[in-house]
C-alpha cells in the first residue's frame, strides 16, 4: 500500500489514495460473517502434493516393493534416457544378474572378500567400511534391500565446454574424490579412474533420493531411510543452451568408464556380502519416478557392461 504523507497546519497527515481506499472498503465489507451461515468461510490453499509412481508399489511392513525379486529388478533397472525419461520394464535381465536375483548363486563370503581385497591392496574403508559389520537398517529394523546407482552430474567448467580427455584423469577436479569424504547423501563415490571412497559406512542409514524424504514423498518418507545403499559415480555433464543457465542436461557418452563398472561391481558384491543376501539393484531416476524435480541419473549407463564386470569379479573372488 502506498501512503502519502502531507504536512499541513503544523500537523503530519496520512493521505490514502482513492484506489487503495476502495480496496480496503471491499475487504472490510466482505470480512463480516455471512448472514446465511453465521461464519466466515475460509478455504485452505490448495497445495499440489508430489506423486511418487513407486509409493503404491511399496509395502511399508516389509520395506520392499511388490512383486518377485526378478520382477522388481526388471522394473527398477529401466533405462534412463535423456532428461530422465524412463524406458519400459525390461523383458528379461542379463543372465548373470538374473541368477543372483533367483538366488541360484551363493553370496561371496567375508573370508573370500577379505582375501581378494588384501591381494589387490584395496582398503575396506574405500568400499563401504568394515566388512565384518552388517548393512544399514530402517527405523523398523529391516536391513537394506536395495543398491541404488547414481551419477553425480559433475558440471564442466565453463558449463558449455565440450568434454575432453581431462575428465578421465586426476587433473579433473571431480576425480579428486577425497573431497567427498564428508558428503552426507551417499555411501560411496567412484571416480572415472575406478577409485572409490566411503562417505558413510554401509551400516549407516543415509537418504539419497526424494523417495526417502517425507516432504516430497509423504506416503512413505523417511520411514524407509536405511533401506537403500547409495553409490555415486563421477559423471561429466555440460549445459544445454536450450535450458536455464548452469543446467546439467547433457551427459558424456559412454557414461561410465570400464574402471567405474569394475569398482561398482565390487561395491555391489561387498554390500551383498555384508547383507548375506543379494541386494536388488536400481537406478536413482526410477526410484524417484513421478516426484517433482526427479533426477535424471544415471545417464548412458550400460547394464550389460556392469553385469559382465560383476560376473568376472564374482568368479575371481570365489577363487581367491
Amino acid at each position: 500500500m502506498l501512503l502519502n504523507l502531507i504536512y499541513k497546519s503544523g500537523k503530519m497527515r496520512v493521505m490514502i489514495p482513492a484506489r487503495e481506499m476502495v480496496a480496503i472498503t471491499v475487504l472490510f465489507v466482505f470480512s463480516f460473517p455471512s448472514e446465511k451461515t453465521g461464519s466466515v468461510e475460509i478455504y485452505p490453499p490448495v497445495v499440489e502434493r508430489p506423486h511418487s509412481a513407486l509409493a503404491p508399489r511399496f509395502d511399508m511392513a516389509t520395506m520392499r516393493f511388490t512383486g518377485s525379486v526378478p520382477s522388481q529388478a526388471r522394473y527398477l533397472l529401466r533405462h534412463v534416457y535423456f532428461g530422465g525419461k524412463l524406458g519400459d520394464t525390461l523383458e528379461f535381465l542379463p543372465k548373470f544378474i538374473d541368477s543372483l536375483m533367483l538366488e541360484r548363486l551363493p553370496v561371496i563370503t567375508r573370508d573370500q572378500l577379505r582375501k581378494y581385497i588384501a591381494k589387490h591392496k584395496i582398503d575396506s574403508m574405500d568400499i563401504g567400511g568394515n566388512i565384518s559389520r552388517p548393512l544399514s537398517r530402517t527405523k523398523s529394523g529391516i536391513m537394506a534391500g536395495y543398491f541404488i546407482i547414481h551419477d553425480a552430474s559433475n558440471l564442466m567448467s565453463p558449463p558449455y565446454k565440450k568434454f575432453t580427455p581431462i575428465v578421465n584423469s586426476m587433473r579433473w577436479y571431480h576425480n579428486q574424490i577425497w573431497r567427498q569424504k564428508d558428503f552426507k547423501w551417499a555411501h560411496a563415490f567412484i571416480n572415472r579412474l575406478g577409485l572409490s571412497i566411503t562417505c558413510n559406512d554401509f551400516e549407516k542409514p543415509v537418504y539419497g533420493t526424494k523417495f526417502e524424504k517425507s516432504i516430497q514423498n509423504p506416503d512413505v518418507g523417511d520411514t524407509c531411510v536405511g533401506n537403500f545403499i547409495h553409490i555415486e559415480n563421477i559423471m561429466p555433464r555440460r549445459s544445454s543452451r536450450r535450458k536455464r543457465p548452469y543446467n546439467d542436461e547433457i551427459a558424456i557418452n559412454p557414461g561410465l568408464t570400464n574402471k567405474q563398472y569394475e569398482r561398482l561391481a565390487l561395491l555391489y558384491l561387498t554390500a551383498s556380502c555384508r547383507k548375506e543376501g543379494w541386494l536388488i539393484p536400481s537406478f536413482h531416476a526410477v526410484i524417484d519416478e513421478g516426484i517433482k524435480d526427479a533426477h535424471s541419473d544415471p545417464q548412458n549407463f550400460e547394464l550389460n557392461k556392469w553385469v559382465k564386470a560383476m560376473q568376472k569379479l564374482y568368479h575371481q573372488i570365489q577363487k581367491a
